[in-house]
């Protein structure tokens, strides 16, 4: 076995200021994986000139109401720290470990990062998406941009890709142990009195038509959870739905709605897609969806933080690192 071996932390990254939203969403939406165009070479840089141009102001009232830009580098880089020093603790026979962040549509980008790994020489490297379910969209996008860039810099390691891992046992523990966290903090902390959203980021029906597994995975991820709850009131919706565009339903602010026509007074709203807090958890559900409810009536929302860095979460990636290596 290779005596030096990279881990590599897949996310999707984040504009760090206001003047990088709109670079970022031009990053986006020059993803192949995402908007297949015809003749894409033709098509594609214009496409993503003029989407991200429409949309950077209106995506920057986000990012501006959470402090200028998002946390999700800075939570990635805390969820790194803690992984290397769980693996330094209890590290792999005969395997030094070196963990790495690369993001897939703001810094650090798979360019800087494969020339990283390079000039250190690493023969083993892992890729450990921070998303648990899979998509073509999500890890499947990260895995090729990663793959395309070793092509181009001729770097030839052996890659080990972890495709999924929502069915983990301590990352499930560690959702029902902050959900419960957070029930504790309601006036009527008893699970009876409280509807709980399970909130996932929304995907195209078309692309889960066409084979994509991700909304099998948020399923089997909310059954579960909803098992381990034991709660009466547990409901699996999806956010930050754009475009006309059919999607995965039930949307959320149409359960917020639905669960406010029908008396709801207390409500928990768990992202049960992301594991560290970004704008789609800070400014979405926090602040807009809290508005919604408000105004419908429910007198008590809170969103359920991310796992971010709980111990749990840093102990499933430890587990599926050791797991990959071996």
């Amino acid at each position: 076995m290779d005596q030096r071996a990279a881990v590599v932390l897949l996310n999707l990254g984040g504009p760090d200021s206001l003047d990088a939203v709109r670079p970022f969403l031009y990053n986006l939406f020059s993803d192949p994986d995402i908007f297949k165009l015809p003749l894409a070479f033709l098509t594609q840089r214009p496409f993503a000139a003029l989407i991200s141009r429409r949309r950077a102001h209106e995506a920057a009232k986000g990012y501006a109401a959470i402090g200028g830009g998002s946390p999700l580098l800075q939570n990635t880089r805390a969820q790194a720290q803690a992984l290397q020093a769980a693996l330094a603790v209890r590290p792999p026979v005969a395997v030094a470990i070196d963990v790495y962040i690369c993001m897939r549509y703001w810094h650090p980008m798979a360019p800087e990062v494969v020339a990283a790994l390079k000039e250190r020489a690493y023969r083993r490297v892992i890729l450990l998406p921070l998303y648990p379910q899979y998509s073509l969209t999500t890890t499947g996008s990260s895995f090729n941009a990663f793959n395309r860039e070793c092509q181009r810099q001729s770097y030839h390691a052996q890659i080990t890709l972890v495709r999924a891992w929502y069915d983990e046992p301590a990352y499930q523990e560690a959702i029902v142990d902050t959900i419960r966290r957070e029930l504790a903090k309601l006036p009527q902390p008893d699970p009876d009195r409280v509807e709980l959203l399970l909130s996932a980021h929304g995907l195209p029906r078309k692309i889960v038509d066409a084979g994509d597994p991700y909304e099998m995975q948020i399923v089997a991820t909310a059954a579960a959870i909803r098992l381990r709850l034991g709660w009466p009131q547990v409901t699996l919706c999806y956010q930050s739905r754009v475009g006309p565009l059919e999607w995965l339903r039930p949307y959320a602010d149409d359960v917020i709605r639905e669960k406010a026509r029908g008396g709801t007074k207390q409500m928990l709203v768990y992202p049960i897609a992301f594991v560290s807090d970004h704008v789609e958890t800070l400014y979405e559900l926090g602040m807009t969806y809290a508005e919604l409810a408000r105004s419908r009536g429910i007198a008590h929302y809170r969103v359920v933080p991310a796992l971010n860095a709980h111990p749990l979460l840093i102990e499933t990636l430890r587990a599926l690192v050791v797991r990959a290596l071996h």
